[in-house]
């Protein structure tokens, strides 16, 4: 309703009246509700209002309403809009009583529009200056209760809950700050999902509750976007809409991209959420998430499973920007392969049988046992895979420079070559993949798997040498070895900052370090902490969080020296199916980590071709930031591509969310869509916490908690690194801890394949271990039994 316009006398029109005039944002969602049958106090609007001139109908208007007490609320242009709130910019006044009082309520109203305040937020919000005041009076409501309700979360973003705030009495305690409500959480059926009170009695009845949720929402289809909404009830229980505006600056919601579920269906974070920590951008979703999808339908194919022809999303789920990997479509190759059951793929996804989902339909005998034949061909042809891997990273080059089209052309055509990379890796993991549940059910004679069970796997596994994983931790202690040599490094590198210690270690002064260096990035610089993600750049892009571990190694090694690593074992040596199944094994985590660099090097290259799109689309005014192109999918990359604008503004708004879905857990399996979780702790009978054995061996020590990546640069030798989760990223930091702790992981997780190489006691899947205790904690950490303790 809002135009620009001449300034005019001032006058009032009763809400029920206005039109199209403009009369400002307070106003316009008050005749709104009026017009879609909401209860709204009777009320009239002052257009134009001014400190020196009056309608010349304002004491008619008053008594119209009642002439009783009433509450003066501004209603300027651009006020309660979905742009900006204005939330006490200007003066409201309540419970005026009188002609007198109105008239100085009115002036108030009018001189809060020229108040430093209000005019520093106009020109940041709406680069406006000048603005005209109207002005809402509206009757009071003898409010028993009052509140707010938003039909969004506006704590996360989440389109599928409803926020109610209530208090006793007027809601002008609450909006001002002066009391603290009661609070509900509601899922849109009205479910309770969260409820704090101030008194044993909540304010509200659920039957008022109802009436709220079933009014906002019914406001929102009104409004055509989720709203805010101000209410009152009266002492004889009737509700009141005092205001309704659009929820201003709400980002994206977390759900946009969520895949539709079939409630049957059930999906679990194990193994892909340790390949994919956190949440992941909309274009990783759209090229990562989709290529591990296709690679598994390309790879089961090949051994005669029944997947429907296309490249349409069959086997990962996202929810919260979190991926998931559906175990009801994979259990597909236990109904058409000899060999492999469901129970089998369980154990080696989620390290036990998973109850839920149903024995798949078996395929004909002749059938299994043609396709088992298939798969146990695809077995043997690791090394192929692995050749075929290194031949693909060799070719693949992507331009980096040219017009936004040219590149979004030349990135769409090579996207086939993401899903064969895929395809390759899962292939060459298949084996190790299948392996470990075979040991498993070899040891437990086919009985339930215990954790004594679990770490004896582990320490067989602890044999593979060679691992490619494994040399980034042990090619970043040649580099600290090399510099304790080194009698410029104490000043030049270790007690400088990251950036500068890096640009000493690539001068003459560092000497071989320097070129030791070099050589590590030539083999290692494309890989990262979440380094399947898009956004992220690897080592060799920025190399300061490999700087930063280095410097912790460096001055933890020429405090305590080198950390003793513990003389290899061979458990198994006597089983005599164990000692022919280990080599095999020892194999496939060599090749399994091989192709896993491979896979890395091509999303690199595909990273940097999306960098360069992204700088290219904000040369040409496609984007706003270079960064806003992980925030869009592919496939919306190319609509922006073809004109559709408000796809700018979308990529900026989910970059909002990403806090939010990053720290999310959910259940380890789950039928239909997940709720994040409130975790709780698996405890023993002493207290400790119970995980999952990956690495034999006890040790205490002090804890170090970290969250991120960052904080592990505080890591000093000998410590316990409790983190959520760590992928090849965090391997640097291996030489120097003394023990392992995750709240995520497998006994495959490259993680545990590390710590294993470097004879670290880990365990994972604690859950809640980086909250239950804090960094300086004496803990023990068993990785025989899988517990975490304080000491």
């Amino acid at each position: 309703m809002t135009r620009d316009r001449a300034m005019s006398a001032p006058r009032c029109i009763p809400l029920e009246a206005v039109t199209d005039e403009a009369v400002g944002g307070k106003a316009e969602g008050l005749v709104r509700l009026l017009r879609h049958g909401f209860e709204v106090p009777p009320a009239f609007v002052i257009r134009d209002a001014s400190e020196t001139t009056l309608p010349p109908d304002l004491g008619e208007q008053y008594r119209r309403i009642g002439a009783g007490k009433v509450a003066v609320r501004s209603s300027a242009a651009g006020e309660d809009s979905s742009e900006a709130s204005f939330a006490g910019q200007y003066e409201t006044v309540l419970d005026v009583e009188g002609p007198d009082a109105l008239v100085a309520a009115i002036r108030d109203c009018v001189r809060s529009l020229t108040n430093a305040r209000a005019r520093a937020y106009r020109s940041e919000k709406l680069s406006q200056s000048n603005v005209q005041m109207n002005i809402v009076v509206q009757q009071m409501v003898a409010a028993r209760s009052a509140g707010v309700v938003f039909t969004a979360n506006p704590m996360n973003a989440r389109r599928d809950q409803v926020v109610i705030d209530a208090v006793k009495g007027l809601g002008e305690a609450l909006v001002s700050g002066r009391a603290t409500p009661d609070h509900w959480v509601l899922r849109r059926d009205g479910t309770v999902i969260d409820s704090d009170f101030r008194e044993e009695a909540p304010v509200l009845t659920d039957s008022e509750r109802m009436m709220l949720l079933e009014g906002s929402l019914r406001a929102e289809a009104c409004f055509g976007a989720p709203v805010d909404m101000e209410w009152a009830f009266n002492q004889e229980g009737r509700l009141h809409w005092l205001q309704a505006r659009p929820i201003t600056q709400l980002p994206a919601d977390p759900n946009e991209l969520d895949t539709t579920p079939d409630p049957s269906h059930v999906y679990t974070w194990a193994n892909i959420g340790e390949m994919m920590p956190g949440a992941v951008t909309p274009l990783t979703y759209s090229v990562t998430g989709r290529g591990i999808d296709i690679g598994m339908q390309h790879a089961y194919r090949r051994s005669g499973v029944n997947v429907p022809p296309g490249d349409g999303i069959r086997y990962v789920g996202m929810y919260f920007g979190h991926l998931f990997i559906n175990l009801t479509t994979l259990s597909e190759i236990a109904a058409d392969v000899a060999g492999s059951t469901k129970k089998q793929m369980c154990m080696a996804l989620c390290g036990r049988d998973i109850e839920e989902i149903p024995e798949p339909e078996p395929a004909s005998k002749l059938k299994r046992v043609f396709n088992g034949t298939r798969y146990f061909y695809q077995l043997l042809g690791a090394a192929t895979h692995r050749r075929q891997m290194d031949a693909l990273v060799g070719r693949l080059s992507l331009p980096k420079t040219g017009s936004a089209q040219f590149l979004y052309q030349v990135i769409d055509q090579n996207l086939p070559q993401v899903w064969r990379a895929y395809e390759l890796h899962l292939l060459s993991s298949s084996s190790s993949g299948a392996l470990s549940p075979i040991l498993l059910e070899i040891l437990a004679k086919g009985g339930e798997p215990t954790q004594e069970h679990h770490a004896e796997v582990a320490e067989m596994l602890a044999g593979a040498k060679n691992v490619e994983s494994a040399d980034i931790a042990e090619g970043a202690d040649r580099i600290v070895d090399l510099l304790l040599d080194n009698p410029e490094a104490e000043s030049g590198f270790a007690s400088v900052d990251p950036l500068f210690a890096l640009q000493w270690l690539r001068s003459p002064a560092s000497g071989e370090a320097g070129l030791e260096l070099e050589r590590y990035l030539r083999r290692h610089g494309h890989r990262a902490v979440r380094e399947l993600e898009l956004r992220q750049k690897g080592w060799s892009a920025d190399p300061v969080p490999l700087i930063t571990s280095l410097q912790s190694g460096f001055r933890a090694k020429r405090e305590y020296g080198a950390q003793p690593r513990p003389a290899a074992t061979a458990p198994g040596a006597n089983h005599p199916i164990l000692r022919r199944l280990l080599p095999i094994a020892h194999a496939a985590i060599r090749c399994r980590e091989h192709t896993k660099s491979g896979l890395v090097a091509v999303t690199t290259e595909f990273k940097h071709a999306y960098r360069a799109l992204g700088a290219a689309m904000v040369a040409e005014g496609l984007l706003p930031d270079e960064d806003a192109v992980f925030f869009l999918t592919h496939a919306e990359l190319g609509e922006r591509l073809r004109g559709r604008a408000d796809l700018a503004n979308l990529a900026v708004s989910r970059r909002h969310v990403i806090d939010y879905q990053m720290p999310l857990h959910f259940p380890q399996v789950f039928r239909d869509r997940p709720e994040p979780l409130r975790l709780r702790a698996v405890e023993g009978e002493d207290g400790a916490l119970v995980g999952k054995p990956v690495s034999r061996g006890t040790v205490t020590g002090r804890a170090r908690v970290v969250e991120t990546l960052d904080e592990a640069a505080a890591l000093e030798a000998g410590e316990i690194l409790i983190a959520p989760i760590t992928d090849v990223g965090w391997t640097p930091y291996f030489s120097l801890i003394a023990g392992l702790a995750t709240d995520v992981g497998s006994a495959v997780s490259h993680g545990a394949v590390v710590a294993r190489e470097y004879g670290l006691p880990a365990v994972v899947n604690l859950r809640v271990a980086t909250s239950r205790f804090r960094t300086g904690d004496l803990v023990t950490l068993d990785g025989n039994r899988g517990t975490l303790k304080l000491a």
